[in-house]
């Protein structure tokens, strides 16, 4: 074992009792023996006992050994009370001094030690409180020195590693050759970041759910009382069931920054029952090793951090088509693997009734999806969605990303042929296309226990073709809250507002809808919106009773507004003319409408 040494890295009364004045000299309470000792005091001297403000019992005389004379401790008027309360008091051990000449009955007093759990030890008459004192001063300081210099060699090795920048796995090696057993890293949530075995060849599931037990024992992660005595969290000792079929001794002890839990850190006893010199050294390994892994847990998150944010810049530069220098959209597309040569659709996703969390919840599960069948680019934290990527459909396995925007989830796509050498088909990628929409619905109405609606672009080529995309992927998302469109739908599939979005945005295109529909607006009055009764005669192809049924209005009714609207617009609005010419301002206005809205956010791509 690394750093091995002679002593103990506490003392105990076991050891105290090797030196010379108190060898062979106890008289009873031998289950304590383990007891630790850091002071000595006379009994005349112990501050009272604990009552209202002073610290619980078992914590005010932690580690303490008791000095006081024999005939004293004889003539308590009840010796079996004063030890069994120094004991709950948490006193190490109580050292009775006899006087010379004089040997009194100490029968009582050993009895009640051994009831107690309380070391009975007898001291030569020589053996004054100054020679005694000195000695336990003498070891405890020693004892302290000796464990500061193993902290600070273990400290050092693994703060060399920490500073190397190799991670958690580097650190889980460092600590398992300290110690010489396995050690165990997990998070917050018990999942395990990094181990180092040691003599023994286990599974991923196996060591997993040996993580299980462990974060289960731990509490979860989170930090526990001190030991008495000490300022600082300090390790614990657990017996933990292996997965086969061992029982294991495990030193743990939490990760944490400032109070908050990041996880725990724990070396496997590599025998069962470990000595307790080992014990001792593995306590100081988790102890300082902790704070290492804290620190590094942290780093690593803000370098994810820092890749997600300039991530999420890259992707809202491409989608928005903003990129001014073709030498920085080449370095950044092949850091992120965005082949500019290659087909993408944009998919939006507009999930208005999920939480904030749910919203990136659902987003990690799309880009852990992607990393899973080996064509992310990053994304998120990957493997939050590995269980959605067997239904994936296959799109190929080429870029893809995904982010938030807001409370939008964007999500480019590149979709390749399965053959590269077979020549375009564009019902294939329509196909493709469809079919990735839908299973990117069932994900994100499955993770966002919420409504969604999704639409996309037309698939294109390079960064330009991903901003029309994302353009064309808008406009279906603002024309579906406009008119009925499916939960899944792409631009193509609007074919009419694809055909009419140049007229529309042409001056003659919003004179011709200003003029059609204007008069049926003015003509309105108080009998109701004539243009919506035109639109559901058209839309029921010129079926009055339809109509009717549909605006839920009397026949005679329906009638009356028709033949007002027909005055309105000065054409007959039974005519197949009249009819389209309704029809296709209304289409050409709801367009402007749509895109009005969103003028601030597009611009054409060029």
């Amino acid at each position: 074992m690394a750093h091995d040494t002679s002593h103990k890295l506490h003392m105990t009364v076991e050891s105290l009792l090797a030196e010379p004045v108190l060898r062979g000299r106890l008289l009873g309470g031998k289950a304590g023996l383990r007891r630790e000792v850091t002071w000595c005091l006379p009994l005349a001297e112990l501050p009272p006992p604990p009552g209202a403000g002073r610290p619980a019992a078992g914590e005010d005389l932690a580690g303490i050994a008791v000095y006081a004379p024999a005939a004293e401790l004889v003539a308590a008027p009840d010796s079996r009370r004063l030890l069994s309360g120094l004991a709950a008091r948490g006193a190490a051990a109580v050292l009775a001094r006899l006087q010379q000449g004089i040997e009194p009955d100490l029968g009582p007093l050993m009895r009640a030690a051994d009831t107690a759990g309380l070391p009975l030890v007898r001291l030569a008459p020589e053996a004054d409180y100054h020679r005694v004192g000195r000695l336990v001063a003498v070891k405890s300081i020693a004892d302290t020195a000796h464990v500061l210099e193993y902290s600070v060699r273990v400290h050092r090795t693994l703060g060399e590693v920490f500073a190397s920048g190799s991670g958690l796995p580097a650190l889980a090696r460092s600590m398992a050759t300290l110690s010489g057993g396995s050690v165990l890293i997990l998070d917050r949530g018990g999942e395990l970041l990094a181990r180092a075995e040691r003599d023994r060849a286990a599974s991923d599931a196996e060591w997993q759910e040996l993580a299980d037990a462990v974060h289960a024992k731990a509490g979860g992660g989170r930090p526990h009382a001190p030991r008495a005595g000490h300022h600082h969290v300090a390790a614990r000792d657990l017996d933990v069931a292996a997965p086969w079929g061992e029982r294991l001794h495990v030193v743990c002890a939490p990760v944490g920054v400032a109070g908050e839990p990041y996880g725990t850190v724990a070396v496997v006893e590599p025998v069962l029952a470990p000595e307790s010199h080992a014990l001792a050294q593995h306590r100081v390994i988790v102890e300082q090793g902790a704070p290492l892994v804290a620190s590094e847990i942290l780093r690593q998150r803000s370098v994810t951090e820092a890749e997600e944010r300039s991530r999420d810049d890259f992707l809202d530069t491409l989608v928005h088509g903003r990129f001014t220098d073709a030498h920085e959209l080449e370095a950044r597309s092949r850091h992120y693997r965005f082949d500019m040569d290659a087909r993408h659709a944009v998919f939006v996703v507009a999930m208005p009734a999920a939480s904030a969390a749910r919203a990136q919840a659902v987003q990690r599960a799309v880009a852990g999806a992607a990393d899973a069948v080996g064509g992310g680019a990053g994304g998120g934290p990957g493997g939050t969605g590995q269980g959605a990527a067997a239904a994936a459909p296959g799109h190929g396995k080429g870029f893809t990303m995904a982010t938030l925007m807001g409370r939008l989830l964007v999500v480019v796509a590149e979709f390749a042929a399965a053959d590269a050498a077979a020549p375009f088909d564009a019902q294939a990628e329509k196909t493709a296309l469809q079919r990735y929409g839908r299973w990117l619905h069932r994900l994100v109405t499955g993770r966002a226990d919420a409504a969604a609606q999704i639409a996309y672009g037309r698939a294109a080529t390079g960064a330009a073709g991903v901003a029309a995309s994302f353009r064309e992927a808008r406009i279906t998302l603002e024309l579906s809250g406009r008119v009925q469109v499916p939960e899944v739908c792409g631009y193509a599939e609007l074919r009419v507002f694809a055909a009419v979005e140049e007229a529309a945005a042409s001056a003659q295109g919003r004179e011709f809808a200003r003029e059609v529909l204007e008069p049926l607006r003015r003509a309105d009055g108080q009998t109701g919106n004539l243009e919506q009764v035109v639109l559901a005669y058209i839309a029921e192809s010129g079926n009055l009773n339809a109509a009717a049924r549909r605006l839920q209005l009397h026949r005679n009714t329906m009638l009356y507004k028709l033949e007002r609207a027909s005055r309105a617009l000065q054409m007959d609005v039974r005519s197949a003319e009249t009819q389209f010419t309704v029809w296709l301002a209304h289409r050409i206005q709801t367009l402007n409408d749509s895109l009005r809205v969103l003028q601030a956010e597009l611009s054409p791509p060029a």
